[in-house]
């Protein structure tokens, strides 16, 4: 299928794979607003929070030279004390106030130990706390000041006033907005709208709700531990490059990256344009799995060896806010020597986000999944369907963090620059999940650094609920659901999030069974 005029792909129908990997067992891939800084000479639009120009009024007297510090932002104002009398109480009264103008905010210099009353300055412009063209007062413990329609004589008249702070353009605020993209994917709508979701999982028709605050993940480093990377195709949009073969180690952009196709699935999930969660964060694909989509665990540990070190390159770098590990593999039985590495990684301030497995059973029995949960500091995913139940080959249990679309999920393929592909499987939960940590990220950089936090941010945030058992399952589990923030939590939902998010005791793994070089398989 070709990938094409994407926003045409609303009829697209789902193409599964055909190879054994396709079989379900193993997954069939089955406060207050703030001002912002102006200086009175400034002109022009200015903008909001969220980058929106918004026109305001453009002043045209000139602040006196050398008679004032730099303008500082509003938010700097510390606790002003003191008595009311001011010490330019000598100025006299400007000419008569002239009605009309733009709106202007005035804040009083802070350092001064006495700083005027409000209704001495605004005599000294030929007005008072009661005139029509005063809009707001301020006085309280912390700052003075008052905003106003004035024209260019007031102006010019408050920025000669040495005990006057700032004259600054009143500017437009809004709420931060909400972008939506059409004809995605129906895990993008799980992941970001409330609610009970119908329609064809196989169809690009459905809709992205996202807040654009972090520019959907970029600076942050998503290395997509897996078969490797098509990173030609078009939905990456020069964001993505090879990093890591187990054969031949550090791999250049021009080699083969990967011949069966999971891993750039995966990418596609996690950071791909239209298909993709974080579609501005960087993919570094660290080939640790070969053709057959298998590997050892010392093929792993060497792939988090790679990707330690170039997170120390990077971490000092102004356009990098973190680095995500996201493994869609797992063994069938514990790597004590993985999960140590996993955990040293973490400890270093790398995010790790990993597959449940697709065994239908306790997730805690391999690695990497057992690092998840209660156990450590990855984040377990496990795999939901559009009708918000359990996958029959999804494993569950207390290592399993978060749950998320993991069927028929459409994404990035290897067959050409354009090419698609439908899979189910809890490696297509993952990387909805590795996605959602890079947004996170890039809109509020403290999570970036802290792993933990972040283990902790999504089991808050996430709906919790009673998921439905598949027909395979015996009784309900109850998951969070994970969401990027948008699908509120309401009701029930909430406390049940956060009951469970109270039971949660972060601890070390457990060490048993398994070897270093125990065989792992992708969960697909």
């Amino acid at each position: 299928m070709k990938y094409g005029n994407w926003f045409a792909l609303c009829t697209i129908a789902a193409y599964h794979v055909s190879s054994t990997l396709a079989a379900p067992q193993v997954e069939s891939e089955p406060a207050r607003p703030q001002f912002v800084r102006r200086h009175a000479t400034h002109a022009g639009p200015f903008s909001n929070s969220t980058g929106v120009s918004s026109p305001n009024a453009t002043p045209t007297s000139a602040h006196s030279t050398g008679q004032k510090a730099d303008l500082k932002h509003v938010s700097e104002i510390g606790t002003a004390t003191g008595t009311s009398s001011s010490t330019t109480s000598s100025q006299t009264p400007t000419e008569s106030h002239q009605s009309g103008g733009s709106e202007y905010v005035v804040l009083f210099d802070r350092d001064n130990p006495t700083p005027p009353e409000v209704s001495e300055v605004l005599e000294r412009v030929g007005l008072n706390p009661e005139h029509q063209d005063i809009t707001h007062v301020f006085s309280n413990s912390a700052f003075r000041g008052f905003s106003g329609n004035m024209k260019n004589h007031c102006i010019t008249a408050l920025n000669e006033m040495t005990d006057v702070k700032f004259v600054e353009p009143s500017v437009r605020m809004s709420t931060t907005s909400t972008q939506t993209r059409k004809n995605s994917p129906w895990g993008l709508q799980r992941l970001s709208q409330p609610g009970t979701m119908s329609g064809d999982d196989s169809k690009m028709q459905f809709e992205y709700k996202y807040d654009n605050k972090g520019n959907l993940g970029k600076g942050v480093d998503i290395y997509v531990v897996d078969t490797g990377l098509n990173a030609d195709h078009l939905a990456f949009g020069g964001r993505a490059r090879m990093g890591f073969s187990m054969e031949g180690g550090p791999k250049g952009t021009t080699d083969e990256g990967d011949v069966l196709g999971h891993g750039t699935h995966v990418a596609g999930t996690a950071a791909g344009d239209v298909f993709g969660v974080a579609s501005g964060a960087n993919i570094i694909g660290v080939q640790v799995l070969g053709a057959d989509g298998s590997g050892s665990s010392s093929d792993t540990i060497n792939g988090i060896d790679y990707i330690l070190k170039e997170h120390e390159k990077r971490k000092d770098k102004a356009d990098f806010i973190g680095s995500i590990a996201s493994m869609s593999l797992g063994s069938s039985g514990r790597s004590p020597g993985m999960e140590q590495a996993i955990s040293a990684a973490v400890d270093a301030g790398i995010h790790f986000s990993v597959a449940a497995g697709n065994q239908g059973e306790d997730a805690c029995t391999g690695s990497p999944a057992s690092t998840g949960g209660r156990q450590g500091s990855s984040v377990t995913v496990g795999s939901v369907n559009i009708r918000n139940e359990i996958s029959s080959f999804s494993n569950t249990g207390p290592c399993v963090d978060v749950y998320a679309p993991g069927e028929n999920i459409l994404s990035t393929w290897i067959d050409g620059v354009d090419s698609v592909k439908s899979l189910s499987g809890t490696s297509m939960a993952t990387p909805h999940v590795t996605g959602l940590m890079a947004y996170l990220m890039a809109q509020d950089q403290r999570l970036a650094g802290c792993p933990t936090c972040m283990k902790e941010y999504l089991a808050m945030s996430s709906a919790g609920t009673n998921l439905r058992p598949s027909s395979s399952m015996t009784k309900p589990d109850f998951g969070l659901l994970v969401n990027n923030g948008l699908a509120k939590l309401t009701g029930q939902s909430a406390a049940n999030s956060t009951a469970r998010l109270s039971r949660r005791r972060l601890r070390r793994p457990r060490h048993s069974g398994g070897g270093l070089a125990a065989a792992l398989d992708l969960q697909t």
